[in-house]
């Protein structure tokens, strides 16, 4: 018999409540004992007789609470069982199962999952019955179930983690028949922790498998708490290319939050708030972002939400890019239906930004376009690229732009450098020499063309197109579209880092149908996305070798996966698993195991594969059937009561006990009457703490001691405080007693120190020392730091640690180092140090751009040649060290020129040579300028050695690089984690 949280199990002993008016008159009548009062003057009362006995009555708050007791001893006796019903859903004799989803949509509130299924192994631990722990979302292709100890089973369970991918219930379902049947086993108790999703699944008959497994077991389902339902993110693009966001929600109550706009150095970009109504499923979100600004997008994220369906990531196909058109005819003389841009124009503009030259001259419509920042170039009939528009639209390309060219009658006999294919003299026509008797449809699109996947409609045919030199078509030449008896209708080639693509008939309706369907709109909006934004930017086409763009996609049809998302939406090395997909396939993959969302294809252009679409929806888990015990996680653990009830009842007859002494002694005031002979209560008060006492420990008991015990404590001591005899061998340190060493590492922590490695030549270690110093005072004048003289370090001998900077001129006899000080100087880079070596030889034909080239780097490689370098590069634009004080480009000395090495940014997380690894602080910089001889000061503040080319302006500029160098080893990286550029630009109003 249970009354909501809360059962019996021996409903019937409540019967005895019944006696409680008896037990009620009982203690009426039976009055205490009553009260014995001294009074020696008794002789006035001889000879009274009263005929009348009246009891008196007991006092109504010692009934209630014997009353009160006699009740919790009846219930405790009935065996009440609080929040029983998880011991309902455990009973039995076969094992528990954990039935436990584990995809994305449980990602969200998996520690209070995990903390569930502990502590149902945990009551089945209590019941000695072994476990089975099964996810729905399973980790390998064959997974395999196993009956386990508690034990065993806690192991299995703590491996258990969200997967980014739905789970597969029936399959789960199914491995869990095989696992019972191989064990022969029945009657199992199984606990389903499901997800609040339908994940598309068929409930129903999982719950009728899941019966069924039960036999005379029982089955039960952990409900997800309303309002705490996963959520869904699927971003697209909007009207007018604005990014937009779908929050998607299976229902429940109303919920509000922000989705977030991550670049991909995981920069907060944006914000946009969300609300969704009680009930409402979908709710959609707008960024106002700038186009160079939303561009660098790269995942949006729900804020209040960890998993890889709250995740969306950003590729090309989402980013709005930016379209130039021209046209060799004038826009004023063609006729609007007929224009070559037309039918361009009307497909890309809800997909584009549209840049269209208004200049009749092709090289200043170039420009024009150029300067709009546009990744896709497209010609209508131009025939010929000569002279300076040439060498414009080549360099455009070679930086990552895509160029389409559409034919036409003047490229029908005319050509130049920038197609992807020599053409044949003249062209293909309807009734003409190179004719066919019927218009041609098109074939199926290759699997490794970027069109790949669309549907061609059987009302697309072509009429008349330029021809491809057929003994030109090598195998460096892409045919992305063919017609049905094969001849290329869209060719492509590369070009240094971008791509030229021909469409072999015009882009109006003159020569086909194609422009007026809809497959020409899709053709060319996914065209749009295979340009690299910032192409048209002026520089040379190695600038952006780098930054290849979307043009490496279509190399192959597999996209190999580059990185995926976990359960909790971060991204990671994929796992073994994962398998390449193929790029037609993209858009209709579904995330699995084999493939998890994230990033495919090339690193410079990668593919995005989401957990959501904008098409997708999540459909709440549906209702059980009653046989079903539903579950949630706000029940506790089942508690018996028994126990908690009976010490209630004994500490209330305890009371009750204490109450009838009192009363017995006359009340409180009788306890402590002079008059009055010793009372039972006070003795048996007294015997109470003295009994207390006796059983008290002995370690805790007050004793004397002198504060000559605690001088020098042990572990002894502080156990028993127990007082001992002991000498006092405390030894008092005083500044007189201090050793050399211990005052040089006193003065070396005392305040910030700098350090320069001793050479052995006297000239040079001078220089060092008068540089650190003047670049100290300049510190001390510009800066919160306060540094102490710097310190001359044998780097054989000393101890460098105390040293944040240690300064290290390379002189052309620099021996190698022994093995301990190479270790010590290994644990100093890696601990957070800063080594400076300092060449000092560009003024004496060192070289600007290799750390180990000239005059100092046989040197420089002798001293380096066994100590554990990280990879090195130029101190790249955005190194925390630029912009640690003083915005930088460049870090002079007394020379100008030579270049700053610091580690170099590892590419991917399996780099071994991890950089800026100490909260961001370089361990080591490489330079040729001699930056202490710009440093170094005299007595005066007058410099000591002049700077060459600059003069003062250069040594200004020392100083500057050294302030921003000591700030940078000091600081570390919090000068990167500023809230991006733009954002504050707009905060100050500019």
């Amino acid at each position: 018999m249970s009354f909501g949280p809360l059962a019996f199990l021996n409903p019937w002993l409540l019967a005895a409540l019944i006696t409680l008016p008896i037990i009620y008159w009982l203690l009426r009548a039976v009055p205490p004992r009553p009260t014995q009062v001294q009074f020696p003057p008794t002789r006035i009362l001889v000879g009274l007789d009263n005929d009348e006995k009246t009891a008196e009555k007991t006092p109504w708050w010692l009934t209630l609470i014997r009353l009160i007791a006699a009740t919790l001893v009846i219930l405790a006796l009935a065996e009440p069982i609080l929040n029983p019903s998880r011991d309902a859903a455990l009973s039995g004799e076969g094992p528990v199962v954990l039935f436990v989803d584990n995809g994305w949509s449980a990602a969200s509130r998996w520690p209070e999952r995990v903390a569930m299924i502990d502590r149902i192994i945990g009551e089945a631990e209590s019941k000695g019955r072994p476990v089975i722990v099964a996810g729905t979302a399973a980790a390998t292709r064959l997974p395999v179930l196993k009956i386990q100890s508690p034990a065993e089973a806690r192991s299995t369970a703590a491996a258990l983690v969200p997967e980014p991918f739905a789970p597969d219930r029936g399959a789960a379902a199914e491995a869990l028949r095989k696992a019972l049947a191989e064990a022969s086993v029945k009657n199992p108790s199984i606990v389903w922790l499901q997800d609040g999703i339908d994940h598309k699944s068929d409930v129903a008959g999982v719950v009728k498998t899941l019966t069924e497994l039960a036999g005379n077991g029982t089955i039960a389902v952990l409900d997800e708490a309303q309002g705490r339902e996963a959520l869904g993110l699927a971003a697209h693009l909007g009207e007018k290319g604005k990014l937009e966001a779908t929050v998607l929600s299976p229902g429940g109550p109303a919920r509000t939050g922000s989705v977030y706009a991550y670049s991909a150095r995981s920069e907060r970009l944006g914000e946009a708030p969300f609300k969704l109504a009680a009930g409402e499923r979908s709710t959609t979100v707008v960024f106002e972002l700038p186009l160079e600004l939303r561009n660098q997008v790269a995942r949006l994220e729900i804020a209040s939400e960890r998993s890889a369906g709250s995740v969306s990531l950003i590729d090309a196909a989402t980013q709005w890019h930016r379209v130039g058109l021209l046209s060799g005819e004038s826009r004023e003389e063609a006729q609007p239906l007929l224009a070559p841009l037309y039918y361009i124009e009307k497909a890309l503009k809800p997909y584009a930004d549209i840049a269209i030259a208004k200049n009749a001259n092709l090289s200043d419509g170039l420009d024009s376009v150029f300067k709009q920042n546009i990744s896709v170039l497209m010609l209508a009939d131009i025939g010929t690229l000569t002279g300076e528009a040439a060498k414009k639209v080549d360099d455009f390309v070679k930086r990552g732009g895509l160029l389409v060219r559409f034919a036409g009658p003047r490229l029908e006999k005319a050509g130049d450098d920038l197609l992807p294919v020599v053409l044949r003299s003249g062209g293909r026509s309807l009734g003409g020499a190179l004719s066919w008797s019927t218009p041609q449809p098109l074939a199926g699109f290759d699997e490794n063309s970027p069109f790949a996947g669309l549907t061609i409609p059987k009302d697309v045919t072509i009429n008349r197109q330029v021809l491809a030199d057929p003994a030109e078509l090598t195998p460096e030449i892409e045919i992305w579209a063919r017609l049905k008896d094969g001849t290329p209708l869209v060719t492509a080639a590369k070009r240094g880092n971008g791509r030229l693509v021909l469409f072999h008939v015009t882009a109006n309706s003159d020569w086909s149908n194609l422009p007026m369907s809809g497959l020409f709109v899709d053709m060319l909006r996914r065209l749009s996305t295979m340009g690299t934004i910032g192409a048209a930017q002026s520089g040379t086409a190695t600038e952006t070798n780098a930054n290849a763009g979307a043009t490496e996609t279509n190399d192959s049809n597999v996209l190999a996966p580059i990185r995926t998302l976990d359960g909790l939406g971060a991204l990671r090395t994929p796992p073994p698993t994962a398998e390449p997909l193929k790029a037609s396939e993209l858009e209709k993959t579904v995330p699995s195991i084999e493939h998890p969302p994230g990033y495919y294809g090339q690193p410079a252009s990668p593919r995005a594969l989401n957990v959501l679409t904008p098409k997708s929806t999540l459909v709440p888990f549906p209702s059980l059937p009653a046989s079903v015990t539903r579950l949630s996680y706000d029940n506790g653990a089942s508690t018996a009561l028994k126990p908690t009830l009976l010490g209630i009842a004994l500490g209330l007859l305890f009371a009750d006990i204490l109450a009838v002494l009192v009363l017995q002694a006359g009340g409180i005031g009788g306890l402590f009457s002079r008059r009055s002979r010793p009372r039972a209560g006070t003795a048996a008060m007294i015997a109470l703490g003295a009994l207390s006492f006796a059983a008290w420990p002995d370690h805790v008991r007050a004793q004397d001691f002198s504060p000559q015990d605690f001088r020098q404590p042990d572990i002894q001591q502080l156990d028993s405080f127990a007082p001992r005899p002991q000498t006092d061998t405390t030894q008092v340190v005083r500044p007189g007693n201090l050793s050399a060493a211990d005052k040089a590492v006193i003065e070396a922590t005392g305040k910030v120190t700098l350090g320069y490695v001793v050479s052995g030549d006297r000239t040079t270690d001078e220089t060092s020392r008068a540089g650190l110093e003047g670049l100290g005072r300049v510190l001390q004048t510009r800066t919160a730091v306060e540094p102490g003289e710097p310190k001359p370090v044998d780097i054989r001998k000393d101890e460098i640690a105390f040293y944040p900077i240690l300064y290290w001129p390379v002189l052309d006899t620099a021996e190698a180092l022994p093995d301990p000080v190479i270790a010590k100087i290994d644990a100093y880079m890696k601990e957070g140090g800063l080594i400076i070596f300092d060449t000092r030889d560009y003024g004496q034909g060192g070289s600007s751009t290799l750390p180990l080239a000239g005059k100092g780097g046989s040197a420089l490689q002798r001293l380096l040649s066994k100590l554990d370098v990280p990879p090195l590069e130029p101190v790249p634009e955005n190194h925390v060290v630029t912009k640690s004080f003083y915005l930088l480009r460049s870090f002079p000395g007394r020379w100008d020129g030579g270049q700053l090495w610091v580690e170099a940014i590892p590419n991917n997380d399996g780099d071994t040579h991890k950089a800026r690894v100490s909260d961001g602080v370089t361990s080591i910089m490489i330079t040729s300028n001699d930056l202490a001889a710009a440093w170094a000061l005299d007595d005066r503040g007058r410099p000591i050695y002049p700077t060459v080319p600059g003069g003062e302006m250069q040594r200004e500029m020392a100083f500057r690089g050294g302030i921003n160098i000591v700030m940078h080893a000091l600081t570390g990286n919090y000068k990167a984690d500023q809230v991006h550029v733009p954002a504050l630009l707009e905060r100050l109003g500019q």
